[in-house]
């Protein structure tokens, strides 16, 4: 076995990936002071703590559902990317969950929807988080970034190497 079948043997069993870049969700009560949703994934040490809280709940609900060929009904994971932006009001509830970029297969818009809304409430919105909100507004709005990765089973994978 070379080391680069060796390296990706473990990762045989992953169906779906939750990628770092996993930015967030967010409801329209609120919007950082520029006027843009918080990335899930932001940087800022202000945040990273809440927003890894949050990223993990919405994690705990997420499924890689199958998408079912028109033609033969056979389920197929497919790879998949999309942007979810909602509302956090500041005591954790979210609202306006809505996907902002699609991805070509409805069943995985909805299944990320559906994990959003079931990890749902979120921990209360910290201080320094409310007050990059817009003056007057209840919440902050965030936005998170999905991919669905298509890992190869064993077999599949001896055979790309070939």
């Amino acid at each position: 076995m070379t080391w680069l079948a060796r390296s990706f043997a473990g990762l045989v069993p992953i169906l779906a990936v939750l990628v770092a870049s996993l930015q967030g969700c967010a409801a329209k009560p609120a919007a950082k002071a520029d006027g843009e949703p918080l990335p899930l994934g932001s940087t800022d040490p202000g945040f990273t703590g809440y927003l890894r809280q949050v990223r993990r709940m919405i994690e705990g609900k997420w499924i890689y559902p199958c998408a079912r060929d028109a033609t033969t009904g056979k389920c197929e994971h497919k790879a998949a990317k999309l942007t979810i932006e909602c509302g956090l009001f500041q005591d954790g509830r979210s609202a306006d969950v809505t996907v902002t970029k699609k991805a070509e297969c409805a069943v995985y818009d909805d299944a990320a929807i559906t994990a959003v809304r079931m990890a749902a409430p979120f921990p209360p919105v910290p201080q320094e988080l409310m007050a990059t909100a817009e003056p007057g507004n209840t919440g902050v709005r965030i936005i998170a970034n999905f991919q669905y990765v298509v890992v190869l089973d064993e077999q599949q994978f001896q055979e790309l190497l070939r």
